[in-house]
């Protein structure tokens, strides 16, 4: 594989956002993306179905709630993508989201999947 051929974590989740033949929700895509190296496992992932479409906590996006539960051990990590998300989205409750159509689901899994990509690559270099 070429370098430029390297997938990204936005590349895994999108493959798995919503697509045959396991249909996952955009909490689930993420967990899939960040899978191996958080050592999540296939039951883990299923747990995460209830979380798509405004059934996280608090009614949150489920791609906000994902990365929150994929940094819940570092709270400095987890703080900058709260802010960096909210920046990006704007909002967090999926109703939110969708009723002032800041930002689609598709581009939700992705903006998480980079932020928690490049925060946990660039705290794993310090």
């Amino acid at each position: 594989m070429s370098f430029t051929d390297k997938k990204t974590k936005a590349d895994i989740a999108l493959k798995y956002f919503h697509k045959p033949p396991v249909y996952y929700n955009c909490a689930q895509a993420i967990f899939k993306a960040f899978q191996e190296e958080n050592k999540i496992s296939n039951d883990d992932i299923n747990e995460f179905s209830k979380y798509g479409n405004g059934k996280a906590k608090d009614g949150n996006c489920g791609a906000y709630q994902v990365g929150l539960e994929l940094l819940k051990d570092k709270p400095e990590l987890a703080q900058e993508f709260i802010t960096r998300f909210k920046e990006n989205s704007e909002y967090i409750s999926c109703f939110d989201i969708k009723f002032n159509y800041t930002m689609s689901c598709v581009n939700l899994v992705r903006m998480a999947s980079n932020l928690l990509e490049e925060l946990t690559t660039s705290s794993s270099k310090t």
